[in-house]
């Protein structure tokens, strides 16, 4: 008999590393956005590659969603930052519609997080301290964002070697790009159990600036 692309997604394990729950609800913080960060640094530690890659989803003018996976660049006690040019489609979306969602998963924990928030672009200065502290490859990278198709993969690679011989020193930063900040107004936390009693706690606020309210949620 012939296998079903359904047999073998049904064959592959799930929460092959979960460990015992680590929740302690007694233990929970106030502000659910720096558990955000602790729970990247213990994805890190874990050794789950890449733990600060976040899916970020965006909606357009006329409500059409995308999404894409992105590095988050920084956070801190109420917002996480990304970067991208303006004029992307992401950049172009937050413009005409600023709620977005975000969303992290390590499979070596365990975990997910969701988000969902507000995004706005920061001011320039921000956003070329942002650039100068990219590595070079990524900063040169940056000067080939286009809008509309590529011709070829060799047309990309010549113009990024024509980028490296005119910017042999320091690479400007382009106009369009952009340090965004996204505000969080909920951030719900997921953590796996081998007994498929999943531990789920949601953090809401009506909007940025408000006390954070906290409740657990069925697995």
């Amino acid at each position: 008999m012939t296998e079903t692309m359904r047999d073998r997604l049904r064959r592959i394990s799930v929460f092959a590393h979960v460990g015992p729950i680590d929740f302690k609800e007694s233990e929970l913080p106030g502000n659910p956005v720096p558990m955000v960060a602790e729970w990247i640094l213990a994805a890190h530690a874990a050794g789950q590659p890449e733990p600060h890659a976040m899916s970020l989803c965006t909606v357009n003018a006329e409500g059409i969603p995308s999404s894409r996976v992105l590095l988050v660049k920084d956070i801190d006690t109420d917002r996480l930052f990304f970067a991208t040019p303006a004029d992307s489609r992401k950049g172009i979306d937050i413009a005409s519609n600023p709620h977005v969602a975000a969303h992290f998963y390590w499979p070596v924990t365990g975990r997910q997080v969701r988000i969902a928030g507000t995004a706005f672009g920061l001011d320039r200065d921000a956003s070329e301290r942002d650039f100068a502290e990219r590595g070079r490859g990524s900063r040169l990278s940056a000067h080939l964002h286009r809008p509309g198709p590529l011709p070829d993969r060799r047309t990309a690679l010549d113009e990024f070697q024509r980028l490296d011989a005119l910017y042999p020193g320091q690479v400007p930063c382009p106009p369009s790009w952009t340090l965004y900040a996204i505000t969080p107004t909920e951030v719900e936390f997921w953590e796996a159990s081998t007994d498929r009693v999943h531990h789920r706690v949601r953090y809401h606020r009506d909007t940025a600036g408000d006390a954070w309210r906290q409740e657990l949620l069925w697995p």
